[in-house]
Order: C-alpha cells, then sequence, then structure tokens
C-alpha cells in the first residue's frame, strides 16, 4: 500500500499540560473570573473555575476541582463569554466522580491542554471553539451512574450539543467508553465541524453523528486522521446517518494504514 505522507498528531505527555519547572502557586477554593482580560498563570487550582469575562486567559495551570454534588465542569464557560483561552494546562479532578466533567461551554480555544479522569473532556454548547494539539484521554467510566439513571456512564472526549465553527485540529484522543467525538444536536444544529490531522481512537464508534430533530449536519469535513481500531463497534471509526454528507478524505487506521470509511447509522 502507499505510504501515507500526511501529519498527524503528537500531542502527549510531553507536549501538553504544565511545562516542565514551572512554579505553582495553589489556589484553594472556586475561582470566578470576572474582569474582562484576566490572565491566570502558574495556579493550582483546588477548585472549579467560572468565566463571567470576556477575553480571559489560563495558562500554565492544573485545575483539579472539589467535590461535586451535581454535574459540572473543572472549567464553565456556559455563559459563551468570547475570547476565553486555555493553555498549556492540565485539568484532572482531585475527587473523581460521576458529576465532573473537564470544559464545559463554547468561544474558547484550548491549545496544549491535557485532560483526564473526567467523564466528558470537552461539552460544546455552542460556536466557536477550537480544540487544537491537546491530549484528551482516560475518561471516567462508572458501570452505574446516577446521572445515567444507573445504567452506564456516557463518557466522551468530547460532545457537541450545538453549535458552528468547531475545529479539532492535531490532538491525541483516547480512552471514552461512548465515543471520541459525539455530535448529539441536543441543544440546537451543529455545522461547519473540522475534524484533521487527529490520532483517534475509542469509543463504541470514534465519531458519531446524530442528526435528531434537527436534520443534517452541514459543513462537515473529517480529513488527513489516524483512527485506533479499538472501538466496541468493529472498525467503526466514523457512524454517520447518510443525509449528512461529510467531506472525507485521507483518514487511515493504524498501523496497517487502511482506509477509513463511514459507516451508515
Amino acid at each position: 500500500m502507499t505510504a501515507v505522507h500526511f501529519r498527524t498528531a503528537t500531542a502527549g505527555a510531553t507536549t501538553t499540560g504544565v511545562p516542565s519547572g514551572t512554579a505553582l502557586t495553589v489556589h484553594s477554593g472556586d475561582l470566578t473570573i470576572t474582569k474582562a482580560g484576566t490572565i491566570v498563570s502558574g495556579l493550582d487550582i483546588r477548585g472549579l473555575v467560572k468565566i463571567q469575562a470576556a477575553n480571559v486567559t489560563i495558562k500554565n495551570s492544573i485545575v483539579r476541582g472539589r467535590t461535586m454534588n451535581a454535574p459540572g465542569a473543572l472549567i464553565n464557560n456556559l455563559g459563551g463569554f468570547s475570547g476565553l483561552k486555555i493553555t498549556d494546562t492540565e485539568l484532572y479532578p482531585s475527587n473523581p466522580s460521576p458529576d465532573v466533567n473537564g470544559i464545559y461551554g463554547y468561544n474558547f480555544t484550548a491549545t496544549r491542554v491535557e485532560i483526564h479522569g473526567v467523564i466528558d473532556a470537552v461539552h460544546i454548547t455552542g460556536s466557536n471553539v477550537t480544540i487544537q494539539q491537546s491530549w484528551l484521554h482516560s475518561n471516567l467510566h462508572y458501570t452505574n451512574d446516577p446521572n445515567q439513571g444507573g445504567s452506564a456512564s456516557h463518557d466522551d472526549s468530547i460532545q457537541i450539543q450545538k453549535g458552528s465553527n468547531i475545529r479539532v485540529i492535531g490532538n491525541t484522543i483516547s480512552g471514552a467508553h461512548s465515543a471520541g467525538v459525539q455530535i448529539t444536536q441536543d441543544r440546537g444544529d451543529v455545522s461547519n465541524f473540522t475534524f484533521t490531522n487527529n490520532n483517534a481512537d475509542g469509543g463504541k464508534c470514534t465519531i458519531n453523528i446524530a442528526q435528531k430533530t434537527y436534520g443534517p449536519i452541514y459543513g462537515a469535513v473529517i480529513t488527513d486522521n489516524k483512527f485506533g481500531r479499538n472501538t466496541r463497534v468493529v472498525n467503526c471509526a466514523i457512524i454517520s446517518p447518510s443525509t449528512t454528507k461529510i467531506s472525507t478524505a485521507r483518514n487511515y487506521y493504524t498501523p496497517d494504514s487502511k482506509i477509513v470509511s463511514v459507516h451508515t447509522g
């Protein structure tokens, strides 16, 4: 077979999270950011972060969370405040539970971020999201999850409920039981979704697109990725209704370089 010449992600332990040698200052308790343009750097945050201002930057930090009694996120931008940047940061809960997730919201860019030990690493509820050069791995999974009525956890590396202009580029994604990327359209239309130059694996199928009541997803591009075979459905890198037309090219399985096809479902 002809060799694959495109470059895919190498994001991992040495390229994501807090840079080696960074001195961290402990911040005890939740951190609510209300001043526009705030830069948070070099913190070890023993609580949850809530964004309530535009153009916030979180970098060179770790967010560990706290004990939770309802579903929530280590970083919460459900208000969709624009210009949020999360860079060279690790999200890893000190108190793992079925309630803890990584990032919630929209209008943010995550670069070289490591997220692990949570249910959903990234939960997108609106537009203008970029996840790049990051490492999403080792999701929490419970066979009896109280948030699922006692059934198994629906843990995803990335779940997209609504939004346009969502870009997933150059990441390493693995370790979810449900899906590496789950597009649900639970809250509204999803469009202009780009998934390229990633190493992706895991889930029942690694990318699972559901239309629900909102109809086809327009502008879906899935190109130049390497997919693993550790899926619960055999050889199921991508599953999508036939009415959603996906631009696909140069997607291969690793390590055998066989071409990925889209399952209809």
